[in-house]
């Protein structure tokens, strides 16, 4: 199967570096998307949008960006080092915006993304819906650089996201890196959260719909370095995955004691940043790393994986296609976004289709809920990279 390289259908500037995106699972704001940004300021600069003229002194800003972006993201051995230079110089603000879009038009080859909120917050690493709703709101998680995790709802029928709670896990300075909902395949009436922080720490929430508050239930240290990625198993949330910078991908159930993970993988050759559990399929799941490789695993062995697929970039995010168990979606940092299909028996992937219209770092991506024109059709899919700061909406070849 050849690739075939997918055109834009829309585009929108996020001013502020665009790093994670939803839409929004329910077919009452299935137009509506969520956009989670992440911006470096000196701690006496005003917090304004920069203009679309790049000055001399925004060039040494965004350098200083990547300095510890690529600490964070790409896990170059002197990073550290430079980012502790530039904190030395300058206190370093995280700066975030939680920005709403909606997608209109019915025309096949243009589609407006109309920004309808934006949130102020802390810088923003990971965003999820719950596939549930919330005391009947569609409620979105979001985890931000101030180690929070807090949780927000469409309360009417508006398109203002509101935010009803927000948990503190941060005691050492701390990131909240990624989060997962367990009530993605078993609905429950009061479903967990899992946060991965930057300590290597996991920790589980659980969300109390009636008061929509949030309890610590488990906290334990899953790795030594950074915690990019976790990820229930959606048919069993007993049990969950977490990778992290050392290499590990590791699987856990919280039935057990947390001081010892049920098995310890190094199939990635570098840091793992995506997981998940194929919410069609009960025993698959797909992880991704910084080595520019998918794999696809049978969670009742895991000693190896069922295929390896190479992408050309470091895997930052992975999503499975709304409702076929065998299309999932790569946002691949360097090398764009791919479409990825598989055989019957998982052992080969192949690239259908790609999105390479961003000019940087390939970060969030997400398939619409919204049933496309025509059966035969992909869903609409929306990405987002960091330095341009740019959201796109494209639609895969089938």
């Amino acid at each position: 199967m050849a690739a075939v390289n997918s055109a834009s259908l829309g585009s929108d500037d996020t001013i502020y570096s665009a790093d994670s995106i939803e839409f929004c699972p329910f077919s009452s704001h299935s137009n509506l998307l969520a956009c989670g940004t992440y911006q470096l300021a000196k701690d006496e600069r005003e917090d304004e949008p920069a203009s679309n003229e790049t000055t001399e002194q925004e060039q040494e800003q965004e350098q200083e960006q990547e300095q510890e972006q690529e600490s964070y993201r790409a896990a170059q051995e002197d990073s550290d080092d430079d980012e502790e230079e530039v904190k030395a110089e300058k206190p370093m603000l995280r700066l975030g915006r939680l920005l709403v879009y909606d997608v209109q038009g019915d025309k096949d080859d243009s589609l407006d993304l109309i920004n309808t909120a934006c949130v102020e917050t802390a810088a923003i690493l990971d965003m999820k819906w719950s596939h549930q709703l919330i005391n009947g709101n569609p409620t979105l998680g979001v985890a931000d650089a101030s180690g929070d995790l807090s949780l927000y709802q469409f309360k009417t029928e508006g398109n203002d996201l509101e935010i009803v709670t927000k948990y503190m896990t941060n005691t050492e300075n701390r990131l909240a890196l990624s989060l997962d909902w367990s009530n993605r395949v078993q609905a429950s009436a009061a479903p967990n959260i899992a946060v991965s922080l930057s300590n290597g720490d996991i920790t589980i929430l659980e969300m109390d719909p009636s008061s929509s508050t949030l309890t610590e239930t488990l906290t334990w240290h899953a790795h030594d370095l950074e915690a990019w990625i976790v990820g229930w198993n959606y048919h069993d949330t007993n049990v969950l995955y977490t990778g992290a910078d050392d290499c590990r991908l590791k699987g856990w159930d919280t039935r057990m004691d947390c001081s010892y993970a049920t098995f310890t993988s190094k199939a990635h050759r570098m840091g793992v940043c995506s997981i998940q559990s194929n919410p069609h399929d009960e025993f698959t799941l797909a992880t991704g790393s910084y080595d520019e490789s998918v794999l696809i695993w049978d969670t009742r062995s895991m000693r190896q994986p069922l295929s390896t697929t190479e992408t050309g970039g470091g895997v930052w995010r992975l999503k499975w296609h709304p409702t076929r168990k065998d299309v999932l979606l790569a946002g691949c940092m360097h090398n764009g976004f791919h479409v990825i299909h598989y055989d019957e028996g998982w052992s080969t992937g192949s690239i259908g289709s790609s999105f390479m219209e961003h000019k940087s770092l390939a970060y969030g991506v997400d398939w619409s809920y919204a049933e496309p024109p025509t059966p035969s059709e992909m869903p609409l899919v929306v990405s987002c990279s960091f330095y341009d700061h740019l959201i796109h909406v494209w639609r895969p070849s089938p």
